[in-house]
């Protein structure tokens, strides 16, 4: 956006670019004071040279990048300034996604690091005041944070691939079924065995075969995440479900939480890099979970959704596609 004011602050240019940043028609500039019209003070303080500016448009909040040049009359006296406004709220956002991931991702990282340099040490200096109980405890507690973070790692890795578009997926008939039965006992048993504890467990999967082609380590790990997730968001003693049909070319699968569900306007933007919602942010995370599941389901040719009621949980829904039964028959 080009914007011009004379000597006094009146703004004798407002192009098509700034009407379209602001939202505010020339005929509504021209003629007013540019603090009056864009509610900032408009001239650089001295030496700051080009600077960020918010504004409010609407509901939205917008940054602007202002460069100001000066116009001279032939006495050498300022006959007026020429600003460029350049919309870069979408940077600041990408930049404020990034720093807050640095943020979460190096929380992540150093809970575990820190249980595990706790517990091998304690055993390295003080090894013999513990039983082989206790030792073994300690060791459990270490194999089992390591896990953690090669789970953290593994994510940082698919978002990698992800983005490089190199993720291979190795399509082949399996029985989805047994794929779901397998995680729920898994999160079943973490949950038991953890203060997560409390939570029922209900699989509902249609008699029929439920054979899908798909990549079984990757379904594995998009359910897991669901299923987790449903752990995480539903109140102590709550049911988490896990059903699955099929229906016209594809097998559905759905996993159901008792949480408080996902507002609306962030059903969307769940599945995006980084993104926590706001319930998201009071269990930790690193926003990078259903951005992988998406990623994932979408490369096995399959799609994945959310359908959430406030106060009454979420339902996230996966399809794949159903295998290929001419290819079965041979």
């Amino acid at each position: 956006g080009i914007v011009a004011v004379d000597r006094s602050g009146r703004i004798v240019l407002w192009n098509a670019a700034a009407e379209r940043i602001t939202g505010i028609s020339s005929s509504e500039a021209l003629e007013r004071l540019a603090t009056e019209v864009l509610r900032f003070e408009i001239e650089a303080p001295e030496g700051s040279g080009e600077r960020s500016i918010s504004i409010r448009r609407g509901v939205r909040e917008l940054w602007l990048q202002v460069t100001e040049a000066v116009m001279r009359d032939p006495s050498d006296q300022v006959a007026g300034k020429i600003y460029t406004l350049r919309d870069v709220s979408a940077d600041r956002v990408v930049e404020q996604a990034k720093s807050d991931f640095v943020s979460s991702i190096s929380h992540e990282l150093r809970a575990p690091l820190t249980s595990i340099y706790g517990f091998a040490e304690t055993l390295l200096r003080r090894g013999e005041l513990f039983d082989d109980i206790q030792r073994r405890t300690f060791i459990a507690y270490i194999a089992s944070e390591s896990e953690r973070l090669t789970g953290i790692v593994d994510a940082l890795l698919d978002v990698a691939e992800l983005d490089s578009g190199d993720l291979q997926v190795e399509l082949a008939t399996i029985d989805v079924g047994n794929v779901v039965r397998e995680v729920v006992e898994s999160v079943r048993s973490d949950s038991e065995s953890s203060q997560r504890d409390g939570h029922s467990f209900r699989v509902d999967l249609s008699d029929e075969p439920l054979n899908a082609e798909a990549d079984r380590d990757k379904l594995r790990r998009v359910l897991t995440n669901l299923v987790d997730n449903a752990v995480k968001f539903s109140p102590s003693g709550g049911s988490v479900s896990v059903t699955g049909q099929r229906r016209s070319g594809v097998i559905e699968l759905r996993v159901r939480d008792e949480g408080v569900g996902i507002p609306e306007e962030e059903r969307e933007r769940i599945f995006r890099k980084f993104y926590r919602g706001s319930s998201s942010m009071l269990s930790g995370g690193t926003g990078l979970g259903l951005f992988i599941s998406r990623g994932l389901v979408t490369a096995m040719g399959g799609r994945i959704w959310v359908e959430s009621v406030e106060g009454e949980g979420s339902t996230f829904a996966l399809e794949l596609p159903f295998e290929n039964e001419s290819a079965a028959e041979e």
